[in-house]
């Protein structure tokens, strides 16, 4: 038992500053003997924690070794399995971390059945240091905006499902900007497989949202945009798929992420809460128009981002922003509170309020 390698393990977590986000910090150390046989950190959101980074990096040598981390390791599964697990299977002796984490449970009743010593609290006070903004983030209730990109009669897209380019260069500038103020961006299949966005916000200065897709089946293409890792992808899929694409499989920045696809057809909250599970806060759903449906009628949204184009498309089969069956009487119809319009460039933009503050 040594503060040192607890110190070490507060500065490897400084590390992953600004790439771990909406993740904690947390730093990891593997002793034996008195020696450093292993260092890990969290790297980036999506990535491996910094218990199974420090135990791929002692390997071996982490048999009857002291492991100490910054913040207790996970006892269930999110966007990787437990860190229980591997400690477990690694024969590691003693688990010395410093902050409990209230996202979790059952972590020292499992490793000490399994003949672990776990102890608590060395260094708190330096350690809180590094979750303050996670632990914010637990505590708040996710927000999710709905943003639309529509002509004058409220198409998002043709017939032949053509949509580019709807609004002014300068709407779609300030609608990229807009991006890095949300934890991350939502789209549907349809819309990523017709698209093949990025999702981004188009500036070396401004941060990137985590992306996110609803791709049931998972069905998208491998070569897609969304699988460059060059940002983390959570890709919601149905919970009965048993057999996951290789190329999804333990790749840098794809988080996989299952729901009862027949639950979350009739209740998008359904799909708000694996969201939030994940840490993920503040959400922009940019469509599809079936996305933007359920979302809409199942009281998940907050408020609306509608972008008007002074242009008419026409269609009876054109794609509407709004998909779905829609209300039966118009006093069923959702009301919009607060609107506000704002001229850009040649267009509109509508912004709204659909709950009580």
């Amino acid at each position: 038992m040594n503060k040192k390698y607890m110190r070490m393990a507060i500065n490897l977590a400084k590390k992953g500053k600004g790439k771990v986000y909406t993740n904690p910090l947390v730093g990891c150390v593997i002793v034996k003997d008195n020696k450093v046989v292993g260092k890990g950190w969290h790297r980036y959101f999506g990535g491996k924690h910094a218990e199974i980074d420090a135990l791929d990096n002692a390997s071996k040598n982490a048999k009857n070794a002291d492991l100490y981390v910054t913040l207790e390791p996970c006892n269930s599964y999110g966007k990787r399995p437990p860190c229980t697990l591997a400690i477990i299977k690694a024969e590691i002796k003693r688990v010395f971390f410093s902050l409990h984490d209230k996202n979790v449970s059952g972590t020292k009743d499992l490793l000490e059945k399994n003949g672990i010593e776990v102890y608590e609290g060395m260094l708190k006070k330096e350690s809180k240091v590094l979750v303050k903004e996670y632990l914010k983030f637990l505590q708040a209730k996710p927000k999710v905006t709905v943003k639309a990109a529509m002509t004058l009669d409220g198409k998002i897209a043709t017939h032949d499902y053509d949509s580019k380019w709807i609004t002014s260069e300068k709407s779609r500038s300030l609608i990229h900007k807009m991006r890095s103020q949300y934890d991350a961006v939502l789209v549907g299949f349809n819309t990523a497989l017709k698209d093949n966005p990025f999702l981004t916000s188009h500036s070396k200065k401004l941060k990137n949202p985590i992306r996110v897709v609803i791709d049931s089946k998972l069905k998208l293409p491998k070569y897609y945009h969304l699988f460059d890792g060059s940002i983390p992808t959570i890709i919601v899929y149905d919970s009965n798929i048993n057999n996951i694409p290789k190329h999804l499989l333990d790749k840098e920045g794809i988080i996989l992420a299952s729901v009862n696809m027949n639950v979350a057809k009739k209740d998008f909250n359904v799909i708000i809460k694996k969201l939030n599970s994940l840490s993920v806060k503040k959400i922009l759903i940019e469509g599809g128009s079936e996305i933007i449906s359920s979302a809409l009628f199942s009281n998940a949204v907050e408020d609306i981002l509608f972008f008007i184009a002074p242009k008419i498309s026409g269609g009876k089969s054109a794609v509407p922003v709004v998909g779905g069956v829609g209300v039966k009487k118009i006093s069923e119809s959702i009301k919009v509170k607060d609107m506000k319009v704002k001229k850009i460039g040649n267009d509109l933009l509508i912004t709204g309020t659909l709950k009580d503050k």
